[in-house]
């Protein structure tokens, strides 16, 4: 399957990379564990353990119990060993992280303000990416790269992003610089550039579900989605897809087959801030500046909840829809999304069962996120650590 997100690598690197991910999620393990775990045979188990206990990734530490005869050795992440540095930059937050080596968030900083024009997405990266590099300056030698979530299209192949500045009217600005080639000679470390809900949906897939799951769909609001089939991130031929509205800034949406304006571009928050102000604005002082602050507010304001009901039921159809064309095995609600709690969650269910296919719909686990915010910084940081395992 074609995809722009994570560069082939060859499949000595895929198995390491494999290999990893097993001793994140069920470590510490012996030779024979992983032999089992990932049929493959011991011999070539061991051959590969071996590399990385070499390149100091991994090591051996305590003996496991035995049965009888000799114990076998256990074997573990040495997460020390090497640090990503990533960054989100959207229309809801603009923050990084340092991951090590088992995907730990051993560091975060977060911007204040909110990325608007493209000299403001520059500038919160090149002010996020500095933090990040001093706070982690005496372990500057392990630092192997940074990665980049921006939110609009990314084309990594031309270094082109565009990003939504006006996206209620469906309109895009070119940043005009080259940001890959900007950053790697400002700090001189590998970057790697891609778009939110991509890679959010791919942290979500590395660090919440088990290994067993091989599709899932990221629902980034109603805007935006990210995919994972069979196992690999998918972003189409170009890496544009997940985008889950018609670009047309004119008002054409109806022809005797029925009214298309549902595929028109929506806020990113459902538009439910801007109007929860203007229906309860005069009847609190309570300030709503977010999606979590409408969640609350919505059991306290009957009318409050039936607008939260119209956006859930709306973004339930839009699931459903997807749901049906991809059959995932789960769906993942981010992008301020998951504040809405278990009621929320509830109701998006409801409205999927309503609306898809039984077939498509009856095994499908719908989860909130549970990386929140930093979903994007973490699976932008998590590509540079596949990276370490690219070795010929």
């Amino acid at each position: 399957m074609k995809n722009f997100l994570i560069e082939e690598i060859s499949e000595s690197s895929r198995r390491s990379v494999l290999i990893l991910d097993i001793l994140r999620r069920e470590g510490p393990l012996s030779r024979m564990d992983l032999s089992r775990i990932l049929k493959i045979n011991a011999v070539s188990i061991s051959n590969y353990v071996d590399k990385l206990v070499e390149k100091g990734l991994i090591y051996e530490r305590s003996l496991d119990d035995s049965s009888g005869g000799r114990r076998p050795i256990l074997l573990d992440i040495n997460k020390e060993a090497v640090y990503s540095l990533g960054v989100v930059i959207n229309h809801q937050v603009s923050l990084g992280v340092v991951l090590n080596l088992a995907g730990e968030v051993v560091y975060s900083y977060r911007k204040d303000n909110i990325a608007s024009s493209t000299n403001e997405v520059i500038e919160h990266l090149r002010d996020i990416s500095e933090n990040l590099i001093e706070k982690i300056s005496r372990f500057k030698d392990k630092v192997k790269g940074l990665g980049v979530a921006i939110g609009g299209l990314v084309d990594r192949k031309k270094e082109i992003i565009c990003w939504p500045q006006g996206l209620e009217n469906g309109f895009y600005s070119y940043i005009s610089m080259p940001l890959k080639s900007y950053l790697e000679e400002r700090f001189n470390i590998p970057v790697f550039v891609g778009n939110d809900a991509n890679l959010a949906c791919l942290a979500e897939y590395k660090y919440s579900l088990g290994v067993e799951v091989r599709n899932v769909l990221y629902m980034f609001s109603g805007v935006g989605c990210g995919l994972i089939i069979e196992g690999e991130p998918y972003t189409g031929s170009n890496g544009f897809a997940g985008e889950l509205f018609i670009n047309n800034t004119k008002n054409e949406f109806t022809t005797y087959l029925g009214d298309f304006s549902f595929f028109k571009p929506w806020p990113v928050d459902l538009g439910l801030i801007k109007k929860a102000r203007e229906i309860v604005g005069e009847k609190t002082t309570e300030k709503i500046s977010s999606l979590e602050d409408v969640w609350s507010l919505a059991y306290k304001y009957p009318s409050l909840k039936n607008l939260v009901n119209e956006a859930v039921k709306s973004l339930g159809i839009k699931i459903a829809f997807l749901v049906n064309i991809f059959n995932p095995e789960v769906v993942i609600m981010g992008g301020g999304m998951e504040k809405g709690g278990f009621e929320f969650i509830e109701k998006i269910c409801f409205y999927i069962k309503e609306y898809a296919f039984e077939e498509s719909s009856k095994d499908l686990k719908v989860m909130a996120s549970t990386l929140g915010e930093k979903a994007a910084a973490i699976g932008a940081a998590s590509v540079i650590l596949r990276k370490v395992f690219t070795f010929t």
